[in-house]
């Protein structure tokens, strides 16, 4: 360590590379890291959904919830089963270990759930998928002074300009019930018809659908015959025939049925600013930038409100906003210890030598970023709160060092002599100190399920304070022994300057 030392403060030309590859690439880096709200999440869970329509909480858990759990149970790679079974819908959480690719379990699971064959008849097939790691970029909402329909409408048109934008590929529409088609019947026309509520139901089956009829082949072609006669059209589904009469006429749906497409009725709405509204939830993937998809929206919006008078779209919560006050914050407290650190020792040591010391707290964020960028690093809250940690800390390795090298330049050793034996002499203390605290926080590297997003801090800690032992053994000593850091004239003058200084305020306190 000693000859590494004393080749940097040998030769500082090196010191120099160091110091502009940091900032050139910590500066790159930094302009280019992706923004999330909260770190990317690796894929762990796996989610099972079934649907059984009119089957109570105890039907689903006895016909399906259980029979899933026994079928999977033993598969290799899954830590834990969670599930949850209500009216009409179970559904089952798998959290798998993170040490085998959650593809083959993926894989694994869903042919252990096809080889089920005790299913209830009238039960749906199960749905199968791995969880997504999806962080949230804004909350949007949707009103205006027309019919919700039309805004469902509106709505659709929006989330199909945001999936072709090729920025951002997750968006959710909440806020309106599901629509369906209603076929309303009195008891009195039932009874003029002579009809019941089964016989309506089933013609309304038989003549809404698309059918399969095989395939006609021949030396020179083959012909798929189909009849696609599914619709949601109420004015198609009036033209349905229910019955044919003796005297050849027919009758029709719509002659004894109001045939309506609208909201399912639901106990619920949603508003926003006393008007009914439409929520539009706006999340990313890992490989997708907040930052990005954050200027889109607004750009979107404004252009969508200089467009449309009937309807008005609004940003109601941007993550991105909160990211970059936590940002503001980490740039204040950057320049309010930079500030601090000049100073103080500005004013007992030497400005120029306070000036390197401070270097430290942007030349370790900067490695941390340029590192970080090609680790995968994002710029989130967590990572954010990690920076706010350590800033308190990356300098007091440089102080300890510098004073020290200042004390022997007061010895009057010359100034690469003083750095040299400076460093030396603290360099076991400074690496046991920082060590104990790098050690504190990598058990946080280590943490997994709800608490993996802490890796984010110790990670940045780690990786701040080892570049801030790089950056105060081997390039600040080399900058330190320049003679216009260290020099005999400011040694005479800091010296007198302080000792005229501790004079004058002895001399007040005595009177």
């Amino acid at each position: 360590m000693r000859k590494t030392i004393e080749f940097f403060i040998r030769y500082p030309f090196y010191a120099n590379m160091i110091i502009a590859l940091v900032i050139i690439g910590g500066i790159f880096s930094f302009l280019n890291l992706k923004k999330s709200f909260f770190p990317e999440r690796s894929e762990t869970f796996i989610n099972i959904s079934v649907f059984y329509p009119g089957a109570s909480p105890k039907e689903m858990e006895e016909g399906i919830t259980t029979r899933i759990e026994e079928a999977v149970r033993g598969l290799v790679g899954i830590k834990r089963i969670t599930s949850t079974s209500s009216e009409n819908f179970a559904r089952i959480t798998i959290e798998t270990t993170g040490t085998y690719d959650i593809d083959e379990i993926l894989a694994d699971v869903k042919n252990s759930i096809d080889g089920i064959s005790a299913f209830p008849p009238d039960a749906e097939r199960p749905v199968i998928a791995k969880q997504r790691s999806l962080t949230n970029v804004a909350f949007l909402g949707l009103t205006g002074n027309v019919s919700l329909l039309t805004l469902k409408s509106v709505a659709q048109q929006i989330e199909d300009d945001f999936l072709r934008s090729g920025i951002l590929s997750q968006v959710t529409l909440s806020g309106y019930p599901a629509l369906e088609i209603s076929v309303e019947i009195g008891q009195e026309d039932l009874l003029r018809y002579n009809l019941t509520l089964d016989e309506v139901a089933r013609a309304i089956s038989l003549n809404n659908r698309d059918i399969s009829a095989g395939e006609i082949r021949s030396s020179e072609e083959e012909i798929l015959i189909r009849s696609r006669h599914r619709t949601v059209d109420p004015g198609e589904l009036g033209e349905i025939i229910i019955r044919a009469n003796p005297d050849g006429s027919k009758l029709f749906l719509r002659d004894l049925a109001d045939i309506k497409l609208k909201f399912e009725e639901a106990p619920n709405s949603s508003l926003l600013n006393g008007k009914t509204s439409i929520s539009i939830n706006v999340q990313k993937l890992p490989e997708e930038d907040l930052g990005a998809i954050s200027d889109y929206l607004v750009k979107y919006v404004e252009e969508f409100n200089q467009k449309n008078s009937n309807v008005e779209l609004v940003i109601t919560y941007s993550f991105l906003d909160n990211l970059k006050s936590r940002l503001e914050m980490l740039y204040e407290n950057g320049g309010i210890g930079l500030l601090l650190v000049l100073i103080s020792l500005g004013l007992f040591l030497s400005l120029k030598l306070s000036f390197w010391v401070a270097f430290g707290i942007p030349a370790s964020f900067f490695g941390m970023f340029l590192i970080g960028y090609m680790s995968g690093l994002t710029i989130n809250m967590i990572s954010l709160f990690g920076m706010l940690l350590v800033i308190g800390i990356l300098v007091d390795d440089g102080v300890v060092i510098a004073e020290n090298i200042y004390s022997h330049f007061e010895q009057g050793k010359s100034p690469k002599r003083a750095a040299l034996d400076g460093t030396m002499e603290v360099l076991p203390a400074v690496l046991t100190s920082v060590t104990t605290t790098i050690v504190a926080f990598s058990p946080l590297l280590f943490l997994t399920g709800n608490f993996e997003f802490s890796r984010d801090i110790g990670w940045v800690v780690i990786v701040s304070l080892s570049i801030s032992l790089v950056e105060a053994f081997f390039v600040l000593p080399a900058h330190l022994a320049s003679s216009r850091v260290l020099n005999e004239k400011q040694r005479d003058h800091k010296t007198n300057m302080v000792r005229n200084a501790l004079d004058k305020f002895i001399a007040l306190a005595m009177i």
